[in-house]
């Protein structure tokens, strides 16, 4: 056998052994996107919002993926979230508002232990609020993130500070000057200012009354069971009544299919690792453009 028929036996054994391994990736893809056609399932989206935010992009993108995806039927955001910056958590509230009347669907909010601050703005954006009795749930009002007055404390060490400003408040929050009462005053306008758009939205989207802030809108933060009564959550429960609910309001009578955004990159995302009910992968999605394709000439012998 001469060297160039040893290559090729090489490189189609290669081949072979590459075919077989995306063999079941292939299946699989073909098997979850024709589901419907053996066992239907209606396709929920689960999306995860955790910890504090500062940046909205990536909720922002898996948000407009599933509501203009028509296969997805509700979106459920598994809330774990202790408070956002001021503008990320109205910007994702005000996203949600948008895309709801833009691509009607539910949206359900499912809280296991925690959503407060800028985290409940965005749940208050969804039809229905969901949270265990014992989940701290709240503390509607803004903060500046603290900062330090380091003035006296390098004085202190014989240290002077020489700070330049062209300006009166472009040194508000330079730790080695003093604050004075304009920069306090405006410091505060900001912050009321932001309150006050937080607690009309807040208002205007649980339906409660302005004048009855005092009591939601303090900064307290309440259990869920102190929620409920306050009327700043809509059930106490957990994931059966998160099923319920978005079974009620998206008319689902099947079993669901919940849909995760894509988690791994690389190899492994192209190879549809992430996970059984993640159809994002790259390879799912070239696989579902060829089944499009398919579909579409040769429907009728597929369904009928």
């Amino acid at each position: 056998m001469t060297l160039v028929g040893t290559a090729k036996n090489i490189a189609y054994a290669f081949l072979f052994i590459i075919g077989l391994s995306l063999l079941p990736v292939l299946m699989t893809s073909i098997s979850t996107l024709y589901n419907k056609y053996i066992e239907p399932r209606a396709q929920v989206a689960v999306i995860p919002i955790k910890g504090v935010l500062y940046d909205s992009a990536t909720l922002v993108k898996h948000l407009h993926t599933y509501f203009k995806d028509p296969a997805i039927k509700a979106v459920l955001l598994k809330m774990e979230c202790p408070g956002s910056a001021a503008a990320t958590g109205e910007i994702i509230f005000h996203e949600i508002v948008a895309l709801k009347a833009q691509y009607p669907k539910p949206v359900i909010v499912l809280v296991e232990n925690v959503c407060a601050s800028g985290g409940y703005y965005i749940a208050t954006s969804a039809d229905h609020i969901i949270a265990s009795p014992m989940s701290l749930i709240g503390s509607v009002g803004v903060t500046f993130s603290y900062f330090f007055q380091l003035k006296d404390f390098i004085e202190q060490y014989k240290i002077k500070a020489v700070p330049l400003a062209a300006g009166d408040y472009k040194n508000t929050t330079n730790p080695f000057t003093e604050l004075t009462a304009p920069q306090k005053q405006m410091l505060q306008e900001l912050l009321n200012d932001d309150y006050e758009q937080f607690v009309s939205d807040v208002a205007q989207k649980r339906n409660l009354s302005v004048t009855t802030a005092p009591q939601w809108a303090n900064g307290k933060i309440f259990t869920g069971r102190q929620a409920l009564k306050l009327g700043l959550i809509d059930e106490l429960g957990s994931w059966s009544n998160a099923i319920a609910a978005i079974k009620e309001k998206a008319m689902i009578e099947t079993d669901i299919k919940w849909v995760h955004p894509p988690t791994k990159s690389g190899i492994w995302s192209f190879m549809g690792t992430d996970s059984d009910d993640n159809d994002n992968t790259i390879f799912a999605r070239m696989m579902h453009e060829f089944c499009t394709v398919i579909e579409s000439r040769y429907g009728n012998h597929l369904v009928g």
